[in-house]
């Protein structure tokens, strides 16, 4: 009886605490930072191009979840090249992306942290962005979700939450009124 229930224990925290690999999802627009590059370029009347982003942590592209399994970014990406191209993204849907623009704006990811700590669970980005005009910024976001005890659940949500933590990441950058001097030509 006694191994029966060590055995039941054992099954159940496996099942309880452990997962799969989870793969963030591709980067998708988001309609309100297309809104707000569109009022940007409207304002500005400026365009740029995006330079390989760098990272202080060169080549990571997963964390790991709960030390039971590791989130990841599509394809294996670095968080650096998946921040680069979700920038890139936003300002080519507002016009403001042109490969012979003159100002380029390169950027380098500081931090990525990710934690799934029930009721404390968020996504933590410090970004540095510079341009060729000589201006700069660093910027650091925060996004907030849910999270849960079983650890499935937890990196499921860490996952799914990656993209809108991308996407509030930009919406910062973009929103900052230090981004106006970065893309003065």
């Amino acid at each position: 009886m006694r191994s029966f229930i060590l055995s039941s224990l054992a099954i159940s925290s496996l099942l309880l605490f452990s997962g799969c690999a989870n793969k963030v999802p591709n980067y998708s627009n988001s309609p309100q930072n297309i809104r707000a590059v569109k009022n940007l370029q409207k304002e500005e009347k400026a365009t740029v191009n995006i330079a390989t982003f760098k990272a202080k942590n060169e080549g990571e592209s997963k964390v790991m979840c709960r030390l039971a399994t590791p989130v990841g970014t599509p394809d294996g990406m670095t968080f650096a090249k998946y921040v680069e191209d979700a920038l890139a993204v936003e300002l080519e849907m507002g016009d403001m992306i042109d490969p012979k623009a003159k100002t380029i704006i390169s950027g380098s990811l500081e931090n990525v942290y990710g934690s799934t700590v029930l009721g404390n669970a968020y996504w933590e980005h410090t970004l540095k962005l510079t341009s060729t005009n000589g201006q700069s910024m660093e910027i650091m976001s925060r996004y907030d979700y849910e999270s849960s005890f079983s650890a499935y659940s937890a990196c499921s949500e860490m996952q799914r939450s990656y993209l809108p933590a991308v996407q509030a990441l930009v919406n910062k950058i973009i929103t900052d009124p230090r981004f106006k001097a970065l893309v003065k030509n």
